[in-house]
């Protein structure tokens, strides 16, 4: 089996981007000033309020807490504590749909070395980074730890052509991420949440459950043509990945079709996921993930990201 072709020194400049965002530091750190971990801002995890300090200059000043600065009769901006050791786990789908491509990476590719910058941010700042690959089963998982080391056994598994492949099972590795890991970790499931594979209604009880327990952050990757067809008039014919039937179409006849039935999907799985309690972060295969990652969490946490 092959490997996918991930460039190191590109996969490290897409850490390095995302964390100029982070502190690595355990010193306390004032909203909008300095740098503030990317993983902090869920929801406030990892954050201690430590006290007040006065207002300066390089302060954003959305920040003041104008309550505090009355009563002192000065301006006041909160400093906060940035905990450490809060487990990242992220939960990768690896069945067969992400094999699919028609941009310079497939999504299988495209996903790897999301989760790999993304895990690297989260070790520079001091959290515990923990990955769990499925399909239609369990076909690796490794427990959060702390430090570099992650990094290469990560890129060992997700570079792996046979990592990927087979069925869909998100029930199983919802169970089994309840079952496993602590409660309050941060979840970060990555799918293509596409189609038949992903039938809202079968998993409504298992998402609640585990957002109850977890922060669940759900990674929506895409490519192009999961969601537009293309704007020549042809005869393709198409495999499943899951049992190889064939279907012959041609495209002029059916894009608007799908075209709108893609678009109907994307409103309910939306829907779906917010009246599960899980946040919903959109890529493409063909763009960069780094400036939509950082506005994610930007808006996510509310907090100013310089």
């Amino acid at each position: 089996m092959g490997r996918f072709p991930i460039e190191i020194i590109g996969l490290g400049k897409q850490v390095d981007i995302l964390s100029r965002h982070a502190d690595s530091g355990e010193e306390s750190v004032g909203i909008g000033e300095g740098y503030m971990s990317l993983f902090g801002v869920l929801k406030g995890a990892g954050l201690e309020f430590r006290g007040y300090r006065e207002y300066s200059p390089q302060d954003d000043s959305r920040n003041i807490d104008w309550k505090a600065s009355l009563r002192s009769d000065k301006l006041l901006v909160k400093e906060y504590y940035q905990e450490k050791g809060i487990d990242v786990v992220f939960l990768y789908d690896v069945s067969e749909s992400m094999l699919f491509g028609s941009q310079k990476k497939i999504k299988a590719h495209y996903g790897a070395e999301f989760i790999l910058a993304l895990a690297g941010t989260a070790i520079e700042s001091n959290y515990n980074v923990g990955l769990v690959c499925f399909s239609d089963k369990i076909k690796k998982s490794f427990l959060p730890e702390a430090g570099e080391t992650q990094i290469p056994v990560f890129l060992n598994v997700l570079g792996d052509h046979s990592t990927y492949g087979g069925n869909f099972g998100l029930n199983n590795a919802l169970e089994f991420v309840n079952e496993i890991y602590n409660p309050g970790s941060i979840i970060i499931l990555v799918s293509d949440f596409l189609g038949d594979k992903f039938e809202l209604k079968k998993y409504r009880n298992k998402f609640k459950q585990v957002t109850q327990r977890f922060d669940l952050i759900s990674v929506v990757l895409r490519d192009p043509r999961d969601e537009v067809m293309p704007s020549q008039n042809m005869d393709v014919v198409v495999s499943s990945p899951y049992d190889g039937r064939q279907v012959s179409f041609n495209v002029g006849k059916i894009r608007k079709k799908y075209e709108a039935h893609t678009k109907k999907q994307k409103v309910d799985l939306r829907k779906f996921l917010e009246e599960a309690n899980s946040e919903m972060l959109e890529l493409y295969t063909n763009e960069s993930f780094v400036e939509k990652t950082l506005m994610f969490f930007r808006k996510r946490g509310g907090a100013v990201l310089k």
